[in-house]
Parts: structure tokens; sequence; C-alpha cells
């Protein structure tokens, strides 16, 4: 019964498809797929996000402007004005000769240029990492 079935299914789609009309596209069929393919489609996954938010950065400047301005008017070791006096050396050796007041251990110099050189190492790993994920050779 399976047999006559099938021969009956397909005598019958036979019959359908000579009776059927052979469809021709429009002539821009092709012209308004294609433009429909290279319409690019734009999402928030390719959208700017920067990142580090506007309000850090505007708290970094101003601790960096502070800082220099705490420096520029501490009078603390001069008792002379700077500017009234011509006296701008002061500004720049205060500036300039911070480091010789600091006296690091020797243990925080190792640990410095520990990790400097951890993180040397890491600039060449992590763009060859880059490289074979993206495959930018």
């Amino acid at each position: 019964m399976d047999n006559n079935e099938e021969r009956e299914l397909k005598k019958f789609v036979d019959k359908i498809m000579n009776e059927s009309v052979l469809e021709s596209p429009s002539s821009n069929f092709t012209d308004h797929i294609m433009s429909q393919i290279t319409e690019p489609t734009l999402n928030d996954a390719t959208q700017y996000k920067p990142l580090i938010p506007k309000s850090v950065l505007i708290v970094l400047f101003s601790g960096l402007v502070g800082m220099i301005w705490y420096l520029a008017t501490d009078n603390s070791l001069v008792n002379e004005s700077w500017f009234g006096n011509g006296q701008i050396e002061l500004f720049f050796e205060r500036i300039l000769d911070w480091p010789q007041m600091l006296s690091p251990s020797k243990t925080t110099v190792y640990a410095v240029l520990f990790f400097g050189l951890l993180f040397l190492i890491q600039i060449p790993w992590l763009k060859r990492y880059f490289d074979n994920t993206w495959m930018l050779r």
C-alpha cells in the first residue's frame, strides 16, 4: 500500500509541476536584493562608550591642578615672596628636588623594578595573543 500512495503522490506532484508556469524575477530583482544586503545596520553594540567616564577624568584633572597649585603656593620653606622678588628659581628647586626628599626602602625599589619588568614582558605577550586571536598578521 505504501508503493501505491507513493505513486499517487508522485503523479500528483508531476501534474502540478507541469501545470505551473515558470516565473521569472523582475528586471530590478538583483539591485533590490543587493541594496538590502549592503545597507549597514547600526546597533547598540557598535556605539562608542569611553573606558573612563567624564566625571572621573574631571576629578583626576582637578586633583592634578590642585597638587600643582599646592606646590606653587606652599611657602613653608621660604618666607619670601617668589614672584614679588623675582625668585622663581625656588619654585623649580622645590619641584625638581622632591625625589631627593624621599628615601624608599630596598624592598620598594625591588618591587617597582620587578613590576616594571613584568609590565615590559606583558606588552609583547599581549600583542602576540591579540594578533593570533584577531588574525592581524
